[in-house]
């Protein structure tokens, strides 16, 4: 398997350009970043093939089910975080698992396919889980910002205009009702999202025009967003923090506009508890997270607290075990 010691320039460029098209076709690419398409095809072989890199579609949370995620902060016996995180990785209804020190020892995110279900899981099956003491759980009421929209800092303007063809841009409003195609397809996508519309059209029995139709609308209206998964340590970022950040309630706006900016931001969400914000970052180092905790974030006049847990292990990602 290949590890983060492994990439170089050109696989750290190509990660950046799968970041700002997705869907880009190997040419262009290689075209972007002045390297020959069979270079291209070679190496995003091997980033894949090796267990780094993953293409996948994030999935609009209403075309996956009919409830929220729900954050849970887990402590659990001496001893017993690793066991607690596998168990939670076996469950089909967690998204994100990791072991971590600050609040909790366990951080999970549940996405129940029914508001039931997840009440189920949160009331009674995670606490049975063997070595769990206690949980908090706290309900994410909106997505603020996400992971499709964290970028590696590494290509030039020409670059990014050299890929402008293929970038997708959110235009219009997010749809409530889906038909079952939608969801097939949406179900495809997310595992694969550079899968041509020649294949999904054989996968679903449809026209590939009609696949390209429908896969364009989701894409535009944002319910399904394109995103190259690549662990942030291979990448040069070695601290993942989960923040908890209270603050004045008509601020919420305000300091939200301020992190959705921030380029260590990888998730930004509303959530229904007393920290009214859940921010998951990347940072280079520890002395970057104090960087950000002591100025940009700590100093700004509508923050009243801060929670800050640091990710020892992540177990899951996106629905897919580590």
């Amino acid at each position: 398997m290949a590890d983060e010691s492994t990439l170089d320039e050109v696989d750290l460029d190509l990660v950046a350009a799968l970041q700002h098209a997705p869907r880009a076709p190997f040419d262009v690419f290689a075209r972007a970043l002045g390297v020959s398409s069979r270079t291209v095809t070679r190496r995003y072989a091997r980033l894949v093939d090796g267990g780094l890199l993953r293409v996948i579609c994030e999935v609009d949370w209403s075309l996956l089910a009919e409830s929220v995620p729900v954050n849970v902060w887990i402590r659990t016996e001496p001893g017993a975080a690793r066991e607690v995180a596998h168990s939670l990785t076996e469950r089909p209804d967690t998204t994100y698992v990791g072991v971590c020190s600050g609040r909790a020892d366990v951080f999970c995110v549940l996405h129940g396919m029914t508001r039931a279900a997840t009440a189920q899981a949160i009331l009674t099956e995670l606490p049975r889980i063997p070595g769990v003491r206690a949980l908090r759980t706290e309900w994410v009421l909106r997505r603020l910002a996400s992971s499709a929209a964290w970028r590696l800092p590494r290509l030039t303007g020409e670059q990014i205009e050299a890929l402008a063809e293929y970038t997708i841009t959110v235009e219009g409003d997010r749809k409530h009702d889906f038909d079952p195609l939608e969801r097939e397809l949406a179900t495809l996508l997310r595992d694969d999202a550079r899968l041509p519309y020649s294949e999904i059209a054989r996968k679903l029995d449809i026209s590939e025009s009609r696949a390209r139709r429908t896969a364009t609308a989701l894409f535009a209206s944002g319910m399904l967003r394109p995103r190259a998964e690549i662990e942030p340590r291979h990448l040069g970022y070695h601290t993942e923090a989960v923040l908890g950040i209270s603050c004045r309630p008509h601020a919420v706006r305000e300091l939200a506009g301020a992190l959705l900016s921030h380029p260590a931001t990888r998730f930004l969400g509303l959530t229904g508890s007393s920290a009214m914000l859940t921010f998951d970052g990347v940072f280079r180092d520890e002395e970057e997270l104090a960087d950000f905790l002591t100025g940009e974030i700590g100093t700004h006049e509508a923050v009243t607290g801060i929670d800050c847990s640091l990710l020892l292990e992540i177990a899951k990602r996106y629905w897919t075990a580590h």
